[in-house]
């Protein structure tokens, strides 16, 4: 039987045996941030900020294109999975999509909204990112590192094909859920926050197959899986098990390998291109899937979803694509209601002074099932009461939200607005650090922190009640999971020559085991093989080292005059 090769003494104790705890700081470290960096990205970051100042918004541009070093510099640390990095990346391009669209129409932002409103919006929406990357930051200060080593030695252990298994049975479940909740609607928070179990095992699959570079087509069927599903959606939610892919490619110790960086554009190119291609068909295949009712339902069956897609591709033209492009950017940047949310508050409708944040969290402590006349979320009329606009609504199957950027400033001001942001950065670091830092199951605690902060941290769009009570209840469920479940699953998912190594791997004899230990296999042997295997005489070995022969014998009567005196204590206590 062969056995793993013991790790090298440098990775198990430091030098001169001194244990070192290594804290985090608020400011990172810039090796370890920019270290993965390859030298022809900062010279392309470079050219983009020249091309900047020559722009119809050459000061808001250069200033948005430094905003990506700083969430790198802040939050990337190698090895780990940049879960928040890549959240507030997300929340940066849709703060800046709108500077961008307007240099390339060559318009002014003010030219463009009528008014400074647009802009001052921007650079609200800008700096409200990097206050929320601070309190995420601060959040990790006093954390170790995490083990990168532990992690990869885990994902070795880890089966391509029994995570698929485990993927297909927790969907199955999932997808049941989804169909139940809204059926027992005290219930349906809860019950929705369990779908995020879906993205664990596509976190494993992905670390599993990035580290041992196999089962690539496993995770190959996962994502086609996916995406097939939420094109059949209502709201095609094809690209989020895309967002888990860029997240586990960015995760690297050393400089990103090239290919990686190629993987990483070929999914950026396919999700802006499918952008494209949804914004144009969505509100002809929307109405027909719903047949009609302006409701977020989906009344047709697979078969004539997918013929009434294909019909829509084709008949797609360059007039239509450049349409639903302009929507794309315009979607993509969601800024324009805080610009009109700046117009109207507060010279129409007063600062609410906390109002909007209080409610947020006063509803997490309101569960639905103890406070049955818990008032619903209405985006839209929140919308329509701070930027005085008439928008759709739940009549239309719609709803627009302004953001909890924008919520913020409602309710304390353009400078108090950041202190709210900060601490949302701040509960967002927290479930990181939960997550993240767990030494038991470690892959399984990390697949819980990308599952939550991939999708509950990356929108500026979503309202802050959506944004704490969700979060609160996806981390207490994943949470549950990973005390209750955890050590199951990882053994569901686990090789059979690793799981439970103390049952299913048979335990080599005495024998073998003291031979694999110089020095110790004579001690096994009779005292004439022992002779003839060391080579001395027998009288020589006993005089230079007596106890060779004499501990076994002495270990032995101690083990029998224990037994005997234990017989004849029951014997006593059974006289009695």
């Amino acid at each position: 039987m062969s056995f793993p090769e013991p790790p090298p003494a440098s990775s198990v104790m430091p030098a001169n045996n001194v244990t070192r705890r290594t804290t985090r700081v608020l400011s990172a470290s810039p090796e370890s941030a920019f270290s993965q960096v390859p030298t022809w990205l900062w010279l392309l970051h470079a050219g983009l900020l020249l091309w900047g100042a020559f722009t119809a918004n050459p000061l808001i541009t250069i200033c948005a294109l430094l905003v990506p070093p700083v969430l790198v510099w802040l939050l990337w640390n190698p090895g780990e999975p940049p879960v928040l990095l890549f959240a507030f990346i997300m929340q940066w391009l849709q703060a800046a999509s709108g500077i961008f669209y307007a240099n390339l129409q060559g318009q002014t932002l003010e030219a463009e909204f009528g008014g400074p409103e647009l802009a001052e919006a921007t650079w609200l929406s800008l700096l409200g990112v990097i206050a929320i990357a601070m309190g995420a930051r601060a959040a990790l200060i006093g954390t170790s590192p995490i083990n990168r080593q532990a992690l990869e030695d885990e994902a070795r252990t880890l089966s391509p094909v029994r995570i698929f298994a485990v993927y297909l049975l927790i969907l199955a479940a999932v997808t049941l859920v989804r169909h139940v909740a809204f059926r027992i609607p005290s219930l349906a928070q809860m019950m929705l926050a369990t779908t995020s179990l879906e993205w664990i095992p596509v976190v494993l699959l992905a670390q599993a197959v990035l580290t041992q570079r196999r089962g690539g087509a496993w995770l190959a069927l996962v994502v086609a899986i996916e995406f097939v599903i939420g094109l059949l959606g209502y709201f095609s939610n094809s690209k989020s098990v895309f967002f888990i892919l860029a997240v586990m490619l960015l995760t690297w110790n050393t400089i990103m390998p090239r290919v990686r960086l190629i993987q990483l554009a070929g999914i950026a190119v396919f999700l802006g291109g499918f952008a494209v291609f949804w914004t144009a068909i969505k509100g002809d295949y929307r109405e027909f899937i719903s047949q009609g009712t302006d409701q977020q339902v989906v009344n047709e069956p697979v078969a004539a979803r997918i013929h009434k897609l294909a019909e829509l591709a084709l008949e797609i033209d360059r007039e239509k694509i450049s349409q639903g492009f302009d929507d794309a950017l315009e979607r993509l940047g969601y800024v324009t209601y805080f610009g009109y949310c700046l117009r109207y508050v507060p010279s129409s409708v007063a600062y609410e002074h906390g109002a909007l944040w209080r409610g947020a969290i006063q509803r997490v402590f309101m569960p639905r099932l103890f406070f049955p006349g818990k008032t619903g979320i209405d985006d839209s009329q929140e919308t329509a009461k701070y930027t005085g606009l008439a928008v759709a609504g739940q009549e239309q199957g719609t709803s627009i939200g302004l953001g909890y950027m924008a919520e913020s400033y409602i309710d304390f001001g353009w400078l108090g607005m950041f202190i709210p942001i900060f601490l949302l950065g701040v509960f967002y670091g927290t479930i990181y650090r939960l997550f993240g830092y767990r030494q038991q199951n470690r892959l399984f605690a990390m697949g819980c922190a990308v599952a939550i902060l991939v999708f509950g941290a990356y929108t500026i769009e979503t309202s802050n009640t959506k944004l704490v009570g969700g979060n609160v209840a996806a981390a207490v469920v994943l949470g549950f999971f990973y005390w209750r479940f955890g050590p199951l699953l990882m053994a569901l998912v686990t090789e059979p020559t690793f799981a439970g190594t103390a049952t299913r791997i048979r335990r080599p004899p005495r024998s073998e085991r003291l031979q694999r230990i110089p020095g110790r296999r004579n001690a096994l042997l009779d005292p004439a093989e022992r002779q003839s295997a060391s080579g001395h005489n027998l009288a020589e070995d006993i005089a230079n080292n007596p106890l060779s022969v004499q501990m076994p014998t002495k270990i032995a009567q101690t083990r029998r005059f224990k037994n005997r005196a234990n017989l004849e204590d029951r014997a006593k206590r059974g006289m009695r």
